[in-house]
């Protein structure tokens, strides 16, 4: 009797602890669900994350990517009934939980996760194999250069050491023919320097047009020109950087068009700034219709002038393509507080030279566009 009424002593406490620490109008599961919802949150924002620092792949741009994670952090976050609406599932029973469960298609995520960033992996490996293979390359064209140059460098300085001891001799005869065969030596020196140059350019080009790719890509990053949505000045002057870096390794030579509005002074002045960033807009959406390629890079070069970039470009696509950009500008008719405003162009082309300077293209690119403007606008013009 007595052990066991010490026994009742003992747990009476405990039991009122315990009846204590959990309130009879709490849900035994309420801190589950907490951890749960905690939890569910946690995983969409990692979702939405991982989209928003998303990269382009030569599979899937960016904005897509970020727009599929977005999709899946929307489906993530529907499912069981929140805390608002949790007394119908209560009310029906577990029917309706697993009902509303199956919203969350959490193997379907998974997939999509492993397949991205397998994807994504397998991209950055194959380019990171490229830039590899290019500089690899390079160095072995280096090496093989240098060592050919020391061997045809020790071919001349004999030659020369032949014709400096005829000369001394005053040997007349032996004079002309060393001289005769120095000439022949030295010609035959830049003619194999020039084959080997080409040759380097040829092994070269191969890798760095896979790296032209990116580079035409990056410029999806660059910033842009609030007005006209197209890139601005700073992305064009590190895009045209690159471009006369790599030069002639680029295949076909790259075009550069410059573009002016005509009298646009005028528009601004007759019908005020509103129409003229009016004009400035249609402008930019016709010169990014014109050129659609994606290597193609259109940017506001500055007020109201624009720059077009174009690789892989005939003269003749060039030419073309410029006509069809002034006839699509021709057709324009901008209105604006219930008047109409009318365009025309002028342009400037030009081809990079092999071995030319950033200055030096934009320059004659520049006075083509001037020269077509002297002689009555609405036209073009091309810098040889």
């Amino acid at each position: 009797m007595k052990r066991g009424m010490l026994w009742k002593k003992k747990k009476a406490p405990e039991a009122a602890v315990e009846a204590e620490a959990e309130p009879a109008d709490v849900p035994a599961d309420e801190p589950r669900r907490e951890a749960a919802d905690k939890a569910l949150d946690a995983v969409t924002m990692l979702i939405r994350l991982y989209g928003k620092h998303a990269f382009d792949t030569d599979m899937e741009d960016a904005s897509a990517i970020q727009a599929r994670c977005d999709d899946w952090a929307t489906r993530i976050s529907l499912g069981p009934p929140r805390p608002g609406v949790r007394e119908e599932a209560n009310a029906r029973g577990a029917e309706v939980a697993r009902a509303a469960g199956a919203f969350r298609d959490w193997s379907g995520l998974i997939a999509f996760m492993r397949d991205h960033r397998r994807a994504e992996s397998d991209y950055v490996t194959r380019s990171l194999d490229g830039f590899r293979d290019a500089v690899l390359c390079f160095a072995s064209c280096m090496g093989k250069a240098m060592a050919e140059e020391r061997e045809r460098d020790t071919v001349l300085e004999e030659r020369i050491d032949t014709l400096r001891h005829a000369i001394d001799k005053r040997d007349s005869s032996r004079i002309v023919a060393e001289a005769e065969r120095m000439v022949v030596a030295v010609r035959d020196a830049m003619e194999e320097r020039r084959r080997r140059e080409d040759e380097e350019v040829r092994l070269l080009g191969e890798h760095v047009r896979d790296l032209r790719i990116e580079l035409s890509e990056a410029r999806k990053k660059a910033e842009i020109d609030a007005l006209t949505q197209l890139s601005n000045r700073a992305a064009f002057d590190s895009h045209v950087l690159q471009l006369v870096a790599l030069g002639a390794l680029l295949g076909k030579s790259p075009w550069l068009c410059l573009v002016d509005l005509d009298h646009f002074k005028a528009i601004n002045d007759n019908h005020g700034h509103p129409a003229g960033d009016e004009v400035l807009r249609q402008v930019s959406n016709c010169l990014s219709r014109t050129f659609l390629r994606k290597q193609d890079f259109v940017s506001r070069y500055g007020g109201e002038e624009f720059a077009a970039v174009l690789l892989d470009t005939t003269r003749e696509q060039m030419l073309r393509l410029t006509q069809r950009l002034m006839d699509g500008v021709r057709d324009l008719v901008v209105k604006h507080g219930g008047r109409e405003v009318k365009v025309t162009l002028s342009l400037g082309l030009a081809e990079l030279h092999r071995g030319e300077s950033v200055a030096s293209w934009l320059g004659r690119a520049d006075a083509a566009l001037y020269r077509a403007k002297r002689e009555g606008r609405d036209r073009y013009c091309i810098e040889p």
